[in-house]
């Protein structure tokens, strides 16, 4: 009994399993006792009941409203949510992916009628405002998405600036839980004049993880990772995103100035409000309490005091009773019946229980009864955002500071940055927008740190245009990004294929993307390509992965990746997944699933995920991490390279047993394993004793020595009977650029930097693996 999954390129056959096997569903995540599905070539399990609804699913489908990429079948994160890019909605489980766009659907968004989604998008997008579906917002680091809000249980979230639920559409970072009404996202002013600090204005302002909000005296980067602050410099005052929107209210005769009511919603960290003492009575504040910011004075209720009953003249009815929290409907708005400003719900009141009359504490007790009516404890209201608009515009440029320039420009960093000129310190340091070598001047920031590599721009990189039009994309302008959006670590460039973690251009709604050395070339790159450049593929499904895998060229020098087969460093043509990392070189992307080596003929080895043991070839450990060639009826392992090396053997009459050549692909391997996985490893010549490590050898398997290939011997001229002239011994040969290479004799692909055997006169016309010409040859 087996079933066939449109989305699987195997049947997977029908096995029962027990509860001591430890077998986890590849689609729900649970583990799996009894009846199920399995592929024991790809390792994939799934419940029945799993596999039925994927039955029909196909693995790949084209959608009209996404037309410029395929889109994937992902049946995987059944755990994670995800918001469908055609209604918005917020939802969880099987779906489909666009693995270059992060564009994504729910089943029934993905299979619905054309005509329905297209009424449907021109519906919810009926605004102007809603054709981006990504902004970079002032107050924020990361590119904020658009949302639907959806009922969906578990998904309730307010927004963080006017503590609201969130309703209808929003933008988001889903990352921070950090969202914004589509109203509010230009209510929030980017300076403040605030009660808590009068005497300078606050700016918004990315602090370091080691700042304290002046309010709640909390890291504000434990509340908000990604959310600027309200900060003086001048002062070193901060307040944290929520914090500013506190005020104080209350005027007691306690205390010279107006203290401001904390409740417990005010300390995300429980922890760190339980440090904070009583003024009066010494004991630590575990419950509500009034605080004077500017004195750094604390108060509980009882020691201001706030009298648990109380009069006021608005309601001579009856007498206030002091309550902890008040929810009289589920409307979700409350106010106060004194002053009509809305309330926090979850803050202390005076309550009226048989009036239902709810009032601030402070509108109580305040002696000025015409002012407290207009104390209002909702959020700051907004400034004019154009006006500052103008203003922010004034400051980018430099200034001179004793004879130093200073950059400000909020769009390009956070902090102020400070003119330099490029010397041997800065050897090894890179441009954080071209991802270049530093030289000539450019401008560092102070204040970044440097265990991070710093912050440095080249001059003409601090002066990117914030809007650009490019030939490549001309019906569309592209906007400057400092990082890349969709809360990945970089983008590909849409003209060279590069990775890029630095600065990108990129259009919204086309999800076009340039790094910035592509978007300031004034020609594009030629349109030329070579013939491997045109035949190779740019997205492809590979056995080793259930996500598809896009080409692309890892060449930043500091972004470093280990290839998820060989455990190699990537650098240059690699195929990457988007959606979990999985990265492989384009070389091993052509390594079989299975091979034979004369070394074992009697069995196939397979590759299957290395978890512990030895290799069989170089008596190294198994990467744990990695993958490897095994033989699991004789329980013998390879190293991928290892293998590599063993598919020919030499026969010399200087050793009884075959030699087995390790060269330019074992010693990138092996430097690797000396580096991080045991320093003392080294290999030594069998006949000189001198040290093999670092330069190509031959090593017998079954007495496990090693030899120099001087050691060996190796004729340095020969005479093949595939080839009419004498072939000259060369520690290497490249005859051209197309990245492809081949044995003449074998007509199986070579490495480039292996030693060989090649024709002089026929211009290397004719090249060989040394043992394809010396198994019968003509000394």
């Amino acid at each position: 009994m087996e079933i066939k999954l449109a989305s699987h390129e195997h049947s997977m056959q029908y096995h029962c399993f027990h509860e001591t096997d430890d077998i986890l569903c590849d689609k729900c995540s649970k583990k799996i006792c009894g009846a199920a599905y399995a592929c024991l070539s790809c390792q994939l399990w799934l419940h029945e009941s799993c596999a039925k609804a994927l039955e029909h699913l196909p693995r790949e489908i084209t959608h009209p409203l996404h037309s410029q990429h395929h889109l994937i079948l992902d049946w995987s994160g059944i755990t994670n949510e995800f918001i469908c890019d055609i209604c918005l909605k917020i939802s969880s489980g099987t779906n489909y992916v666009c693995c270059r766009c992060d564009f994504e659907l729910d089943l029934v968004c993905a299979f619905s009628a054309h005509d329905d989604q297209q009424a449907m998008k021109k519906k919810e997008r009926s605004s102007a405002d809603r054709d981006k579906q990504i902004i970079q917002h002032y107050c924020h680091r990361d590119p904020l998405v658009l949302y639907k809000h959806s009922s969906k249980e578990g998904n309730d979230s307010n927004c963080s600036w006017c503590d609201k639920p969130l309703t209808g559409i929003f933008y988001g970072c889903k990352g921070c839980r950090f969202f914004l009404h589509e109203f509010c996202t230009n209510k929030i002013p980017k300076t403040l004049n605030h009660p808590f600090h009068p005497s300078h204005p606050l700016r918004l302002h990315f602090v370091d993880s080691n700042t304290n909000c002046n309010a709640c005296t909390q890291l504000i980067r434990q509340r908000t990772a990604s959310t600027y602050s309200y900060c003086c410099q001048e002062c070193n005052f901060n307040l944290d995103f929520d914090c500013a929107k506190l005020f104080p209210t209350l005027k007691h005769e306690c205390h010279d100035h107006y203290l401001t009511y904390f409740g417990l919603n005010n300390f995300k960290d429980k922890i760190i409000k339980y440090y904070l003492e009583c003024n009066t009575c010494h004991e630590l504040c575990l419950d509500s309490l009034y605080r004077c910011v500017q004195c750094d004075l604390n108060l509980h209720l009882k020691c201001v005091p706030i009298p648990p009953i109380a009069e006021h003249g608005y309601h001579t009815c009856h007498q206030l009773v002091l309550e902890n929290s008040i929810k009289e409907d589920d409307f979700g708005e409350y106010y106060c019946d004194i002053c009509e400003e809305e309330r926090d719900p979850t803050h202390q009141v005076y309550y009226c229980k048989k009036c239902t009359y709810i009032t601030h504490i402070q509108c109580v007790l305040n002696k000025d009864k015409t002012s407290a009516g207009k104390v209002s404890s909702s959020a700051p209201e907004s400034i004019d955002s154009e006006a500052f608009v103008e203003k922010e515009m004034e400051e980018f440029g430099t200034i001179d500071d004793h004879l130093q320039q200073t950059l400000v420009r909020p769009l390009i960093h956070e902090h102020p940055l400070k003119f330099c000129e490029a010397t041997e310190k800065f050897e090894h340091q890179y441009c954080r927008a071209c991802r270049l070598t530093l030289s000539g001047p450019g401008y560092i920031c102070e204040e970044c740190p440097l265990y991070i590599h710093g912050y440095y721009l080249h001059d003409k990189c601090s002066h990117l245009p914030s809007e650009i039009q490019h030939p490549l994309h001309s019906h569309h302008g592209l906007n400057l990004y400092t990082r890349p959006p969709h809360m990945v670590d970089f983008i590909i460039c849409d003209e060279c294929g590069d990775i890029s973690p630095g600065f990108i251009y990129l259009c919204e709604e086309c999800d076009f993307k340039l790094d910035v050395k592509c978007a300031m070339r004034a020609v594009p790159k030629s349109e030329l390509s070579t013939l491997k450049e045109a035949e190779r593929e740019t997205e492809l499904f590979h056995f080793s992965h259930k996500h598809k895998l896009l080409f692309c060229n890892f060449r930043d020098p500091t972004y470093k990746r280990q290839c998820s087969f060989c455990r190699l460093q990537i650098f240059g043509p690699t195929y990457y997944c988007f959606r979990c990392g999985w990265v492989l070189h384009e070389s091993c992307l052509k390594l079989p699933q299975v091979m034979q080596v004369p070394i074992h003929p009697q069995h196939i080895l397979a590759l299957s995920y290395a978890r512990y043991g030895f290799c069989h070839a170089c008596a190294l450990k198994l990467l744990s991490a990695g993958y490897s060639y095994s033989c699991e009826e004789c329980y013998l392992s390879f190293h991928i390279t290892c293998a590599d090396s063993l598919r020919r053997a030499l026969k010399r009459d200087s050793h009884m047993h075959d030699l087995y050549y390790f060269g330019t692909e074992f010693q990138r391997f092996f430097a690797m394993y000396s580096d991080f996985i045991d320093i003392f490893a080294g290999y030594f010549c069998s006949h000189c004793g001198e040290i093999c490590s670092g330069q190509a050898f031959y090593r017998c398997l079954e007495c496990h020595i090693n030899f120099h290939l001087e050691c060996v011997t190796l004729p340095q001229t020969v005479k093949s009977k595939n080839h009419v002239h004498h072939l000259i011994f060369k520690d290497s040969f490249i005859e051209d650029d197309l990245g492809e290479y081949y044995c003449d004799a074998c007509e199986k692909e070579r490495h480039p930097n292996d030693h060989i055997y090649y024709c002089e006169e026929c211009q290397g016309l004719f090249v060989t693996h040394i043992e394809c010409v010396l198994l019968k040859v003509n000394l």
